[in-house]
């Protein structure tokens, strides 16, 4: 689990040829990482939507 640093909104697409969405989140909103790359976390929300994010952006 990690907590979001700040609010921030981030684009998702659930699948390919899907309209992109923008995701608001609170700054604190608890997620779940699934996995660390060099520079980034990729995460999912409660809803079971995933992303992609800065390491910065999150608190672990």
């Amino acid at each position: 689990m990690a907590k979001l640093r700040r609010a921030v909104t981030l684009r998702h697409q659930g699948n390919l040829g899907e309209a992109v969405e923008e995701v608001a989140f609170e700054a604190g909103e608890e997620v779940t990482l699934l996995k660390e790359f060099a520079d980034r976390y990729l995460f999912k929300k409660s809803t079971g939507q995933m992303f992609t994010a800065p390491k910065d952006l999150l608190e672990t």
